[in-house]
């Protein structure tokens, strides 16, 4: 149970070590959260006896990144393929916090 808690903090510490090693870099610290909080969630959901989250959260957030390429596909005829992948990181790195915030409640109660 203590490593559901400790998990984000190493990765908040491991974002802070990452912008002192690379402070210009095109990636940021915090990148690296969605490997801690990811499994955070699965320990979470292994502690209450539940089904895992990770499936379907995984299924929406990927329909959600095929409707965002989709619209720039049709909005920008020349897409960027780095600047895409950039932007679903940073969508991945939202939906895991939240998932984890989400997933903590629950536990909570």
């Amino acid at each position: 149970m203590l490593l559901i808690f400790l998990l984000p903090l190493f990765g908040l510490a491991a974002a802070y070590v990452i912008n002192l090693l690379w402070p210009k870099a095109a990636f940021r610290g915090y990148d690296v959260m969605p490997f801690f909080l990811i499994y955070a969630c699965q320990l979470m959901t292994n502690l209450k006896g539940e089904p895992s989250f990770l499936p379907s959260a995984f299924l929406l957030y990927f329909i959600l990144i095929l409707l965002a390429a989709v619209k720039w596909a049709v909005v920008n005829k020349n897409i960027s393929l780095g600047r895409m992948f950039r932007q679903f990181w940073s969508y991945l790195d939202a939906c895991s916090f939240f998932w984890y915030c989400g997933l903590l409640l629950v536990v909570m109660l």
